[in-house]
C-alpha cells in the first residue's frame, strides 16, 4: 500500500516550483467574500508544453531554466513519486523490476531525511514547464511546475513511452487545475451578483 498521499501539497524547500501554489490560490477564493480588502486571487491559469529531462544537468544544459529552478523542480518531482512500505507492494502496482530503494540523495530530497526504509518506482527523469497565473489585481505570475518520470507497467523503462505517460498525467492535472479556477471564479461572480441585487433592493426601500 502506498504511504504517500497523492493530493498535491505544498513543498518543504525551494517551494516556488510547486504547482500546488496555484491550488492554494484557488482555495483562497470564497474566504474573503465579506472582507473590505479581498486577498489576491488567481483568476486564470495557463501552462506551456513541459520539457522532459533525464537529469538536473540536462535541464541546466538546455538553457531554458536556471540551475536553481532545475534543482528545485527535480527535488519537488521526487516528492511526488509514489512511495511504498515494501518492494512487493511497489511492484504489485508498477510491475516486476520497476521499483527500487531510493538513493540517499533521493531520500533526502523526497522526505527531508536519508533514513527510513521505503521503495519507489525507478526515477528516469522529470518534466519541467512554466505556469502563468493571472490574478484579480491585474498581476501575472510565472512559476515553474514539474512532474516525475518513472518506470511502471506501461512503459517498462522505455524513456519515450515513459515521457508520453507522464505527459498524459500532466495534461489531466493541468486541466483539473484550470477547471477548478473557472468554477471558483464563476461561483464568486454569482455571489457578487447576488450581493449587488440585495444592495439595489435596499436602495429601493429607502427611496
Amino acid at each position: 500500500m502506498s504511504t504517500q498521499d497523492q493530493t498535491p501539497s505544498l513543498p518543504r524547500r525551494k517551494r516556488s516550483a510547486r504547482l500546488s501554489l496555484a491550488l492554494m490560490g484557488v482555495g483562497a477564493f470564497g474566504l474573503t467574500a465579506c472582507s473590505p480588502e479581498p486577498e489576491e486571487q488567481i483568476t486564470d491559469v495557463r501552462f506551456d508544453e513541459p520539457k522532459a529531462f533525464q537529469s538536473v544537468e540536462e535541464c541546466v544544459a538546455a538553457n531554458v531554466y536556471t540551475r536553481n529552478a532545475c534543482e528545485a523542480a527535480y527535488e519537488a518531482s521526487l516528492e511526488a513519486v509514489p512511495r511504498f512500505d515494501s518492494l512487493e507492494a511497489c511492484e504489485a502496482e508498477h510491475g516486476e523490476g520497476a521499483c527500487t530503494a531510493p538513493t540517499e540523495e533521493q531520500a533526502q530530497a523526497a522526505t527531508g531525511s536519508s533514513g527510513g526504509s521505503w521503495f519507489m518506482p525507478a526515477m528516469m527523469g522529470y518534466m519541467v514547464g512554466n505556469m502563468m497565473s493571472n490574478t484579480n489585481r491585474g498581476r501575472s505570475i510565472e512559476r515553474v511546475y514539474q512532474e516525475p518520470v518513472y518506470r511502471n507497467r506501461q512503459n517498462q523503462g522505455d524513456w519515450n513511452a515513459a515521457t508520453r505517460n507522464t505527459s498524459q498525467r500532466v495534461a489531466q492535472r493541468n486541466e483539473a487545475t484550470r477547471t477548478a479556477v473557472r468554477q471558483t471564479a464563476s461561483t464568486r461572480a454569482t455571489q457578487r451578483s447576488g450581493f449587488g441585487s440585495s444592495s439595489s433592493a435596499r436602495g429601493g426601500w429607502g427611496s
